[in-house]
């Protein structure tokens, strides 16, 4: 994993969603967390590349892509989600 994935805003936004949501599609991402579809797509790739989140698509018409997070997503999001409490509080 490299350290500028965990560190790009974009990313962090995607994987806090993500911890909250379970999963999310495209769409729900560009319209709630990150509303630039370049800057979306080069995110979702970084964090699919460190294996932070998964894409799965849904074999449906039209076909269905959601987006996940990894167990190793989902511990760092943790990590972030704490350190976000506790700057909060």
């Amino acid at each position: 994993m490299k350290i500028n994935t965990i560190f790009d805003i974009s990313n962090i936004k995607i994987l806090l969603y993500l911890l909250e949501n379970e999963k999310a599609r495209y769409s729900d991402l560009l319209k709630h967390v990150v509303p630039v579809r370049s800057t979306l797509a080069l995110a979702l790739r970084e964090l699919k590349e460190d294996n932070l989140i998964e894409r799965n698509v849904e074999d449906t018409t039209p076909v269905k892509t959601w987006y996940s997070l990894t167990d190793l997503g989902k511990e760092a999001a943790g990590h972030l989600q704490a350190l976000k409490n506790l700057i909060q509080s």
